[in-house]
């Protein structure tokens, strides 16, 4: 009788185990795609005037995505006084599930330092008809790089012939103090050091997605915005702050205030300012 009573109670503890092992498979296996309609995040700024949110993604076994950034930066003074010190308060997201977590800067750093295989941050990536997303990069000065002519995004064909270029752009609620150089030739008259700046070239990075949409992250700010293979997405993010426009559009505002010698940073960042003000001010979408 005790033996039989064993049996059944050494069955019942397999059986629980299994149920366990089984339930921890399913977590970890339930896959991504297909995936819902979620098309981006925009986070809160970790400074009054810094959006540099260090955003970071990893790809996750259930085909999710780990989003990491910083919530908010702290800056203690140092020992002998001097300015500054900084550490961070930390998230995460899954951008699918929706599930979010604080970190510590310790489990902030355990995560990237068991995931750092698993860490995506793309420059170009290559679509189902081999199509490609790119973002471009071109040094026109090493101390005078120009912050909208330098950088964009570009579509080319399987061959590398270019069909599109685009640039996504970030309008500022408030303008940001920003420093340049004046003896950059373009500055040469403006009697200042620094720019009110009101709108910003966007440095991407993309993550491509199982059903040929990506994720494009800015890399010095807040946001994370999903895109189908022609660039469009259903995000409501757009056309408030982030601004999608073809870069053909900045070349004629260029080129518009090139005539009018009005060519130094803020005069083009005023211009530019103002172009996509207009189109929220239009709805456009």
């Amino acid at each position: 009788m005790k033996k039989k009573k064993r049996a059944i109670q050494l069955i019942s503890i397999i059986l629980f185990i299994l149920v366990l092992e089984s339930w921890a498979f399913a977590q970890i296996e339930k896959k991504y795609p297909p995936y819902p309609d979620v098309w981006g995040y925009e986070f809160p700024w970790p400074e009054d005037d810094n959006r540099r949110s260090g955003i970071d993604v990893a790809g996750m076994p259930s085909g999710d995505y780990m989003i990491t950034y910083v919530k908010h930066w702290i800056k203690v003074k140092r020992k002998d006084g001097s300015c500054c010190d900084s550490s961070g308060k930390f998230a995460r997201i899954l951008f699918f599930s929706e599930e979010s977590q604080n970190l510590t800067e310790n489990e902030y750093n355990e995560f990237w330092t068991k995931n750092r295989g698993n860490r995506l941050r793309e420059n170009k990536i290559i679509l189902r008809n081999k199509n490609m997303w790119e973002q471009i990069s071109i040094s026109t000065s090493a101390r005078c790089p120009d912050p909208f002519y330098d950088y964009y995004i570009v579509k080319k064909d399987a061959d590398g012939g270019i069909i599109e270029k685009k640039m996504l752009l970030y309008l500022y609620d408030k303008p940001q103090r920003s420093n340049i150089d004046r003896y950059c030739e373009r500055n040469n008259t403006y009697k200042k050091d620094y720019i009110l700046k009101k709108v910003e070239n966007v440095y991407v990075k993309f993550v491509l997605l199982k059903d040929n949409t990506f994720l494009i992250y800015d890399t010095s700010g807040n946001f994370i915005i999903r895109f189908d293979e022609n660039l469009n997405t259903k995000s409501v993010l757009m056309n408030k702050n982030i601004f999608l426009i073809n870069r053909s559009n900045y070349e004629k505002i260029y080129e518009k205030q090139s005539k009018e010698g009005k060519i130094n940073d803020q005069e083009i960042n005023d211009a530019v300012a103002n172009y996509l003000q207009s189109l929220r001010k239009e709805g456009i979408k």
